[in-house]
């Protein structure tokens, strides 16, 4: 079994290599991966999502066995969040397994058509006249940047992991 994950901005990359560090499997990046892992081996896929999509899962699905996935986003750990991406991603009956892992946002590593998409999401959440929790804690993150990855998140993987 190898861990394979697509990291845009880092906080999957730190995700992947924290799972990987505390099981002792190999970890490499998608693109390292065509070279590193044969094809058709048992992966644990990290990849960060993008508009509800986790990046590059259709590619992994086409060369290995994905056992589980670990989509890395900015928003909290809700139901609602990870049932969206179960649908989206078509994560359904737990096969393959999906451990929802909240990453960060940061500012300095967002350019081009993402910054501007970014302020869109700024200006409309700025022009409500009053937010809910969530979209607060979204509208100060992407305001002033955010890092949540931390080692308790991935507890749940883990246990899975072990039982496994």
């Amino acid at each position: 079994m190898f861990v394979v994950y697509e990291s845009n901005t880092g906080f999957t990359e730190k995700y992947a290599k924290m799972f990987a560090e505390k099981t002792g499997l190999e970890c490499w990046s998608l693109y390292m991966a065509r070279i590193k892992v044969p094809k058709h081996s048992d992966i644990i896929y990290f990849g960060n999502v993008e508009n509800g999509e986790v990046v590059k899962l259709k590619k992994a699905r086409k060369k290995y066995n994905i056992l589980a996935v670990c989509p890395v986003g900015l928003s909290m750990s809700t139901d609602a969040v990870k049932e969206k991406l179960r649908e989206k991603n078509k994560l359904t009956d737990n096969s393959p397994a999906m451990f929802y892992l909240q990453g960060g946002y940061d500012k300095k590593k967002n350019i081009g058509l993402g910054a501007t998409f970014i302020n869109l999401i700024i200006k409309d959440l700025e022009s409500k006249e009053e937010l809910d929790a969530v979209e607060a804690q979204m509208l100060s993150d992407l305001k002033n940047g955010a890092d949540y990855v931390k080692e308790e998140n991935l507890a749940p993987l883990l246990r899975w992991y072990e039982e496994c």
